[in-house]
């Protein structure tokens, strides 16, 4: 449970007493207010236990949802790792997503510093692992004709693989 989870489920607690407390106080006044209409009775309580429970209730489902966002990344970051290649449309049929959804979520692993570097193969459109590129696979992380970064292309040997500015061939550096 994550801190907005806890702050909603306090704001809960703080608004069902009131609401309870104004609902008693409409089916059983106390002596003396009986001259009081039934929504004089009603609105003190319904108004502070609204106050306080909608945003209670907002606040707890939104800190539900963040949870099971952060659940759901760490499951794809688990997934991402335990492949030494992958392209972006595999998975995005493994994770149930669209590729654009799955796009974004590969940006966020790379931007998160939990120890997966990717490089990627710009001919095949797959993501590699960098501690695991074989023999006869560089990459380049900077055009050498425009100086463009590159993203950390990934080019085999004998490969011509265009810079995305300049249109010149990217080589590879040992």
């Amino acid at each position: 449970m994550n801190r907005m989870q806890k702050g909603g489920g306090c704001l809960i607690l703080m608004g069902i007493p009131c609401l309870c407390l104004a609902v008693l106080m409409w089916l059983a006044p106390s002596k003396g207010d009986e001259t009081k209409s039934a929504m004089q009775n009603l609105a003190p309580g319904l108004f502070f236990g609204s106050v306080v429970l909608f945003p209670g209730i907002v606040l707890f489902l939104y800190g539900r949802r963040v949870s099971k966002d952060e659940e759901f990344l760490g499951a794809v970051t688990a997934m991402i790792r335990s492949h030494d290649r992958f392209t972006v449309e595999d998975l995005a049929r493994k994770i149930g997503r669209n590729e654009l959804e799955t796009e974004g979520l590969v940006a966020k692993v790379i931007a998160a510093s939990n120890g997966i570097d990717l490089a990627f193969h710009r001919p095949t459109r797959e993501y590699i692992h960098r501690q695991r590129l074989a023999q006869g696979q560089r990459v380049v992380e900077a055009c050498p004709s425009c100086g463009a970064p590159t993203r950390g292309e990934v080019v085999f040997e004998g490969e011509r693989v265009p810079c995305m500015f300049c249109g010149v061939a990217l080589v590879a550096s040992r």
